[in-house]
């Protein structure tokens, strides 16, 4: 099945792309199939003692709850959990493409910031759990759906530091997220020509948005709950399965740290990261993947990889499809503050996937997506505004692509001395009139879990902040947003956030003026330029 998420082309080639989130083929288990172990109800009481029905007053920090199975999300109110953060996530993993299953466990590293009882997990049902441990004891657990409730042999008090064990195998597919407007996941890149569609001589890959990571491992599925992650991976390849490329690499976030063969055939590869991140930009891929070789940013060091063959990996280089990246670091380190990471690279899919997505310091790109500069531009600036900066909840999204789509105005304005953002901007509000007014159908404030991927929340987004540009002046446009990165960089934001600092930042204020661009259907008349 497949569904989509996209940037339709609308200015002259600035503002390319289909960004279209998910094609693949689902594999799913029944949620009326469930995991349980045994309980014991508890015991009835024999005599009503008048005393015993009189409540003993108690001290809050002796009363220990259930945790919630969602974070509150106002699109997604299952998605996530709550009642505990998580510090990192070390997942240790066994894939084996000739019968796509996956096999290991992952250790949830967390905090409580509630008296805990019990806590969940979000993990799809078709991957089976098979043992769970806190802190070492075996803990009981029970499946509804994709939430995982693990009763520990003791409570868990708020301000503790817990681990949890998953031993869990499967066949992981897509994320099962209620609501959610495309599919996400793990895919699989079946071969036509594999016997019994199996996938031994083909590639796998996973991305998604809002959610893509419990289809294959115990997480706490929010972009609230950012995360360290370590990821380590073992295949074992018959030679024979490989085709003309033995050398068949591992690739997701972070630096790879270790890769070892073992003499039974068995390679593992160990990828850490040093920022933490939201589960829903981890990616990763297994395949004929090369890396080319590029000479790093200053402190940045480049990764790039392509699924070759038959993808060259000197599409990689400056001007091969019309896209500098130096300049786009430059423009963007001098509009937004400092690249927030140290780390930044490509990985290109050998598929016209129609997307391209912002996963953390590695954007995932299709083949097709990877060939329009303003794409490239679009991603890099979400590692700002996106991945720096996290959304606190869903109903937030025009703050992620809003931001991206302007800058890639922005971008074109700093490089080309002819160009005129604000003909432009106007371009795209024209654009759009003849569109079926796309514009005024949905408020990007508040698009709701259907639109959350509209052309409004990207387009009237971005004309959103060229007005708030207009409103208040360059100087103290542009103060502001290097202010919000400051101040907000590795943090969860809502629309509030950005709104009280350019007020604080220009002393205005813009409450009437961001009700009526973010909120109102009809979208109010783009003001002409100030200057």
């Amino acid at each position: 099945m497949s569904t989509g998420k996209y940037l339709t082309p609308i200015v002259g080639g600035l503002l390319s792309s289909l960004l279209v989130l998910g094609c693949g083929e689902e594999t799913r288990t029944s949620p009326d199939e469930t995991q349980t172990t045994p309980y014991s109800p508890p015991s009835e009481q024999l005599e009503e003692d008048p005393a015993a029905l009189t409540p003993e007053p108690t001290d809050a920090s002796s009363i220990f709850l259930a945790g919630s199975k969602g974070v509150g999300d106002p699109y997604f109110p299952n998605l996530g959990n709550g009642g505990y953060d998580v510090t990192r996530y070390l997942i240790q993993v066994t894939w084996t493409p000739s019968s796509l299953t996956l096999r290991g466990s992952t250790t949830i590293e967390a905090e409580t910031t509630d008296n805990l009882s019990s806590f969940n997990v979000d993990l799809n049902p078709n991957m089976h759990v098979s043992s769970v441990t806190v802190n070492g004891d075996a803990a009981d657990f029970t499946r509804e759906s994709s939430e995982i409730i693990v009763k520990p042999v003791s409570n868990l008090p708020a301000g503790s530091e817990f681990q949890a064990r998953f031993t869990y195998n499967g066949e992981p597919g897509m994320s099962l997220l209620e609501n959610a407007p495309f599919d996400g996941g793990w895919f699989n890149q079946l071969s036509d020509t594999a016997e019994d569609f199996s996938c031994s001589s083909c590639g796998t890959y996973v991305y998604g948005e809002p959610s893509s990571s419990m289809a294959w491992h115990p997480v706490n599925d929010h972009p609230s709950d950012r995360a360290q992650f370590r990821i380590e991976m073992s295949v074992k390849m018959d030679p024979s399965q490989l085709w003309n490329n033995p050398d068949w690499e591992f690739v997701t976030n972070g630096f790879l740290i270790d890769k070892r063969k073992a003499e039974n055939g068995m390679t593992t590869w160990i990828y850490e990261t040093k920022y933490p991140r939201a589960p829903y930009l981890t990616t990763l891929a297994f395949g004929s993947f090369v890396e080319f070789e590029e000479a790093n940013l200053g402190d940045v060091q480049l990764r790039h990889w392509a699924q070759s063959p038959p993808l060259p990996v000197d599409i990689f280089e400056v001007d091969f499809f019309g896209f500098d990246y130096r300049s786009m670091f430059e423009v963007f380190t001098d509009l937004f503050g400092p690249y927030p990471f140290d780390t930044y690279g490509y990985l290109v899919i050998n598929e016209d996937l129609g997307l391209a997505l912002e996963t953390q310091t590695l954007s995932i790109f299709g083949y097709d997506a990877f060939q329009q500069p303003g794409v490239h531009v679009h991603e890099l600036a979400h590692q700002w505004f996106g991945n720096h900066i996290t959304l606190d909840n869903w109903s937030e999204i025009w703050l992620n692509e809003g931001f991206a789509t302007y800058s890639q105005f922005l971008y074109e304005e700093a490089v080309n001395p002819d160009y005129d953002i604000y003909y432009a901007m106007r371009n795209v509000v024209s654009a759009f009139e003849d569109e079926e007014q796309l514009l005024n159908k949905v408020p990007p404030g508040d698009p709701g879990p259907e639109d959350l991927f509209s052309a409004s929340v990207y387009f009237r987004g971005a004309l959103t902040l060229h007005a708030l540009r207009i409103e208040i002046g360059d100087e103290v446009f542009f103060a502001s947003l290097r202010k919000y990165v400051e101040d907000f960089g590795g943090k969860n934001v809502t629309t509030s956030d950005f709104i009280e600092t350019v007020e604080g930042v220009s002393g205005e204020d813009l409450e009437d003026f961001f009700n009526r661009w973010l909120y109102d259907l009809e979208m109010p008349t783009l003001p002409l330029a100030s200057n």
